[in-house]
């Protein structure tokens, strides 16, 4: 009769402690290793969620000017109509500003620029910019 210890005498006894610390170590120096590429692409994602909520904004502006009626009077209110911050989820803050140039009573119909502005307040890396133009049709 052949005993539970002779059965395993050929070298098929399974993995040794020394082994299963050997492969411990090794996966977690893998996962050391991707560390700092799981921690940049954490950092990119929140960067890349700013700059479309900046752009998400920006199209809004874009939007309310179609609805500006084609005065001169009302692209200056339009420019100087406070413009409420936007707030995120995560509690960042979006700044937009506006700006209109070309408005000159001289003859209508005339072209107008528009350049609009979205900033993230306290981060002055990101900023969203559009500039477009409109008709004006008369001064009232």
């Amino acid at each position: 009769m052949t005993s539970e210890r002779d059965s395993y005498a050929d070298g098929d006894s399974g993995f040794g402690l020394v082994e299963v610390v050997v492969s411990m170590f090794l996966l977690a120096l893998l996962s050391v290793a991707f560390l700092p590429l799981l921690i940049e692409s954490l950092r990119v994602q929140v960067l890349n969620s700013k700059v479309a909520t900046a752009n998400q904004v920006l199209s809004e502006q874009l939007d309310a000017i179609a609805l500006v009626d084609r005065t001169c009077a009302a692209f200056d209110a339009f420019r100087s109509a406070p413009v409420a911050d936007v707030t995120d989820g995560r509690g960042t803050v979006y700044r937009a500003s506006r700006a209109v140039t070309g408005c000159t009573p001289a003859s209508y119909p005339a072209p107008v620029t528009v350049v609009l502005t979205v900033t993230v307040v306290g981060d002055a890396s990101i900023r969203a910019q559009a500039t477009t133009r409109a008709i004006v049709e008369r001064a009232n």
